[in-house]
């Protein structure tokens, strides 16, 4: 059964899947602005921490936080951020070679949906690796965005 989730939603749950959860986005001070990335969220989150003498928390805690944090802010003001983070508007990267970087649209909405098909579109091409993007503050070329999931052809999909 397919059921629509917004970007936020699905980076929520991988936030939950990686130890996090809804005071790590709450928790924060700090606020989101419009000229914000996930990376440059990311910054001022381990920042924050430091100043505050919190203990680091889990890098990938962090990321996915700021993926929501973003979505968020995209969700929240489509007019200012239109396209920028619709939900399950992914686009797959294929390292094809030593700076050779494909990116087109993946044709499916739901990521296990969408890994499935990545996973046939690399092998297809012949190449070794392979990375699904959500575009959320990040544009369309290749490397943009924010990273869902990586594929080796020797490992498979990971985070």
């Amino acid at each position: 059964m397919y059921s629509r989730q917004s970007s936020s939603e699905q980076f929520m749950r991988y936030l939950k899947s990686v130890g996090g959860s809804e005071a790590d986005i709450s928790g924060p001070a700090y606020m989101v602005s419009d000229e914000d990335t996930v990376e440059s969220v990311v910054s001022r989150l381990r920042m924050e921490q430091r100043q505050d003498g919190c203990e680091a928390k889990d890098p990938s805690i962090l990321h996915a936080s700021a993926q929501v944090m973003i979505s968020r802010r995209d969700e929240g003001d489509p007019d200012h951020h239109a396209g920028a983070s619709q939900e399950g508007e992914y686009q797959l990267d294929v390292h094809l070679g030593e700076g050779n970087t494909t990116r087109e649209g993946v044709p499916v909405r739901d990521i296990e949906d969408a890994k499935v098909w990545a996973r046939a579109r690399i092998e297809a091409l012949g190449a070794e690796f392979g990375a699904i993007y959500f575009p959320a503050g990040g544009g369309r070329a290749p490397g943009t965005g924010a990273l869902v999931s990586s594929f080796d052809r020797s490992v498979g999909w990971y985070r």
